[in-house]
């Protein structure tokens, strides 16, 4: 019992994007348990099958992946999708034996237009700070 109780306070605590936890994707097809995981700044993708790992790669490039497994007589596969480069929403969709089961979506920044605003503002506001300082760093030291 409190196995179950300590994995769903972790499931919970796992279940929003954030640049630490990366984003988790949760299936269960009968009794077989298909977690996927995707960093969110190193690019690894691991998928889960019943908490042991199944495929483990790094993906730095590409738009979209897939991992294919055997579990229990089934092929399964599992792919990513990145849809939205400015909300960082990344699409992930579970297949058994070539038939589609289940597909979440989440994303790193909210719906909110608002907020992508000010992320988007933040960013080239740090981008021009930092730039700012590394001119005047080079400068110091080369001249």
């Amino acid at each position: 019992m409190e196995n179950s109780i300590t994995r769903h306070k972790m499931d919970s605590q796992m279940d929003s994007v954030t640049i630490t936890n990366g984003y988790w994707y949760y299936f269960n097809d009968q009794d077989v348990r298909i977690t996927a995981h995707g960093s969110g700044y190193s690019g690894r993708e691991t998928i889960y099958v019943n908490d042991e790992v199944v495929s483990d790669r790094r993906n730095l490039i590409k738009m979209e992946s897939s991992h294919k497994f055997c579990h229990l007589g089934n092929d399964y596969q599992v792919r990513f999708k990145v849809t939205s480069l400015m909300k960082a929403t990344v699409e992930c969709s579970l297949y058994r034996n070539g038939q589609h089961l289940a597909t979440e979506t989440k994303a790193f920044l909210s719906k909110d237009n608002q907020s992508v605003k000010k992320q988007i503002f933040m960013c080239f506001l740090a981008g021009l700070v930092f730039g700012g300082f590394f001119v005047l760093f080079m400068e110091y030291f080369s001249g």
